[in-house]
């Protein structure tokens, strides 16, 4: 432009002139600043966005929650026990400190022996055929049974397995199906009972599908604690800890004393619209809480506006489970043996020990990932769309 406008004024066209340095820098300058307001405004918009956390904060605006890393669950069926307290069965054999295993051809009395040890360590005059919980779960006889243990931290149990090359860790955790149609894990809670499942899948002792089941999760479980003393509409409380995944977050609210209440909070997919009023006239629960994603699979308690809602007060733990989130297959070959020790009070009031060997029966597949940018973007409009109908 100076060359074609200004020939005469200025002609030292050469790589050493100040003027030229300076039209170098204006220019840089003036390049960096568009292109640094481009960059911010399509970060406002769905379609263009780019970096996670702006396409994480443009779906939280038409209330869609993108999915966190999901970790690989599932049941691992009790092969072999044993325990420390003095149990005789019917022939008179004293199968203390020895190993029974289920469906055991060279005993004859194994199912009477392996009854017998799960039956003392349950509490009060609970026993086998007399569970807590039963239902038919996908045409599956499933039963639950508690143990009397004598844990006062939360009832979980951790080992370390190689998947497919792979160190990670799992814990055991206490299952129900209580008023769902599937199986899943207790809310944490400490001193609480741990608790196994029997399923009968009518084939036999020796189908893998029939016998007792402890359920497992990939990850470590983790808790916060957080206080909330003048409560305003709308709290947001962040928790700032990565790989948390899609499923484990539980959410309690201690009384003055540091006490638990019977149940947590209650989780929902959104604190405003149409789903808040759904939950909490229908079911007649305030404690509502919803949870939000954030970059890194980092998370929002979100509360609602007081309304529909109960207002947070008080003193909170908030736990929560964070995974590898890898996309994995555990196969039963990678999942064999695992042991687990428990103490447990026998029905003469002494503690005793009993001792669990469970394998995996089946290949699990249900680990996954957060859910991609280009997910998010395709998904979360549909869900818009279909809102107030």
């Amino acid at each position: 432009y100076i060359q074609e406008n200004f020939p005469e004024d200025f002609n030292d066209y050469i790589d050493s002139s100040e003027f030229v340095a300076l039209i170098d820098v204006i220019a840089f300058l003036g390049q960096n600043l568009s292109f640094r307001i481009d960059l911010n405004a399509r970060e406002n918009f769905l379609e263009t966005a780019q970096r996670r956390d702006s396409v994480l904060r443009l779906a939280q605006l038409v209330s869609y929650v993108p999915k966190r890393n999901r970790c690989a669950s599932g049941l691992l069926k009790i092969t072999a026990l044993s325990t420390t307290e003095n149990i005789t069965d019917s022939t008179g054999v004293n199968i203390a400190n020895g190993t029974i295993e289920w469906n055991d051809p060279t005993n004859p009395s194994w199912y009477e022996q392996f009854t017998a040890i799960l039956n003392s360590a349950m509490p009060g005059t609970t026993v086998f055929g007399k569970p807590n919980d039963r239902a038919t779960l996908n045409g599956v006889l499933t039963e639950q049974y508690q143990l009397n243990t004598t844990n006062q931290d939360i009832p979980v149990y951790t080992f370390s397995k190689n998947i497919n090359g792979t160190g990670m860790t799992f814990e055991i955790v206490p299952a129900q199906f209580s008023g769902k149609s599937f199986i899943y894990e207790s809310a944490p809670k400490p001193a609480a009972p741990f608790s196994i499942l029997y399923q009968n899948d009518n084939q036999g002792a020796g189908s893998s599908g029939t016998g007792f089941f402890a359920m497992f999760k990939q990850g470590t479980l983790a808790m916060s604690d957080f206080a909330v003393s003048n409560p305003v509409p709308n709290e947001i409380v962040g928790v700032n800890v990565s790989n948390i995944n899609d499923t484990d977050v539980w959410l309690w609210q201690l009384d003055p004393s540091g006490n638990y209440p019977d149940s947590p909070w209650t989780k929902v997919p959104a604190v405003v619209g149409n789903n808040v009023i759904y939950n909490s006239i229908n079911f007649g629960n305030k404690n509502l809480y919803s949870v939000t994603t954030r970059d890194n699979d980092q998370i929002d308690i979100n509360f609602t506006d007081g309304n529909f809602g109960n207002l947070p007060s008080g003193n909170f733990q908030l736990f929560y489970r964070q995974s590898n989130g890898l996309n994995y297959k555990i196969t039963p070959d990678e999942m064999q043996n695992v042991s687990l020790t428990i103490n447990y009070v026998s029905r003469i009031g002494r503690v005793e020990t009993i001792t669990i060997i469970a394998s995996l029966q089946y290949t699990v597949t249900n680990a996954s990932s957060k859910e991609s940018i280009d997910d998010i973007r395709t998904k979360a409009p549909q869900q818009y769309y279909t809102q107030n109908r």
